[in-house]
């Protein structure tokens, strides 16, 4: 006969998973789907809770500690009933007691819609040239309008002619020195009538570089074994530094084992139930916004006279 300790079913085996930019966009879209449809409680998610879950599924966000700024506390909280009509509802709850303060003044002011300034950047060359090679891919464009329409855009409203000429001058294979060689011109510029003509390739160039995703000495995490390479995720390069083949490490809520390291990617096998050690990512913390800053000082000193 059956004891009463035997006649529960027991918890489920997955109360809830991680969403993390370093797991797999795959792995990612697989437990989005998972919590759209009901199998998946709850998703443990970092700052990608801003702008990698879309969809009306989230009923509730729970943000332990306070978010860095009103915008991001806003864009999270409206992950949840992210649909039109929906409400969307969150609950911040504070991790120590000077933490109280903070998340007090962050609802306060995410509730009055108090959002900070936003400061856009002045002539970001990179993404100059990224447009440039996008708009030449399609049709020949003249210099003069091309200088017109791209000084349009705020960034580039005081575009000098100088900066212009240098970044063509860089797709179009004229380099400073013989050290850029070995770089491959993107776009044709004949200077004796200013017009501008991409190269071939240039169209699916602009569409598979596109971004300024600066290169963060990050490692690839590949299945080893299979046909077609799954990705699995990435590492921090100094973690890489640290492992060795056969240890075992925890991504995106999974164990993996490590089974070759190369120059640019780790290739591992699933490790099912083996104890597995927390990766590490370095990154600089974002410094609080200014206006959030003043408000709490100005909370504190409230504090302090009564």
């Amino acid at each position: 006969v059956m004891a009463q300790s035997g006649a529960a079913a027991g918890a489920a085996p997955v109360i809830a998973r991680a969403h993390h930019g370093s797991v797999s966009r795959e792995e990612r879209k697989h437990i989005e789907e998972s919590l759209k449809s009901g199998q998946l409680p709850a998703v443990v998610a970092t700052s990608s809770l801003e702008l990698g879950i879309d969809m009306g599924a989230v009923d509730l966000v729970v943000q332990i500690e306070a978010p860095p700024s009103v915008a991001a506390g806003l864009q999270r909280v409206g992950r949840a009933g992210h649909q039109v009509g929906a409400v969307s509802r969150g609950v911040v709850f504070p991790k120590h007691r000077g933490d109280l303060l903070s998340c007090t003044v962050v609802a306060e002011r995410m509730g009055a819609g108090a959002i900070e300034e936003l400061h856009f950047p002045r002539n970001p060359l990179d993404v100059l040239a990224q447009q440039i090679v996008a708009m030449v891919a399609l049709e020949p464009w003249g210099v003069g309008d091309l200088a017109a329409v791209v000084r349009r855009s705020a960034p580039f409203a005081e575009l000098p002619d100088s900066a212009l000429h240098a970044v063509l001058d860089m797709l179009s294979g004229r380099y400073p020195s013989t050290a850029f060689a070995e770089l491959r011109p993107r776009l044709v510029w004949d200077r004796a009538t200013d017009l501008l003509t991409g190269r071939p390739g240039a169209q699916r160039l602009a569409v598979t570089s596109g971004g300024t995703i600066p290169d963060r000495g990050l490692f690839g995490v590949f299945l080893a074994g299979a046909e077609r390479a799954a990705r699995v995720g990435e590492l921090d390069e100094e973690m890489v530094y640290e492992s060795r083949v056969g240890d075992v490490f925890l991504l995106g809520s999974s164990s993996w084992r490590i089974e070759e390291i190369t120059p640019d990617r780790v290739l591992v096998s699933p490790a099912p139930g083996q104890a597995a050690r927390m990766p590490f990512w370095k990154g600089d913390t974002v410094g609080r916004p200014v206006e959030l800053g003043r408000a709490i000082g100005a909370r504190v000193r409230a504090l302090l006279r009564q």
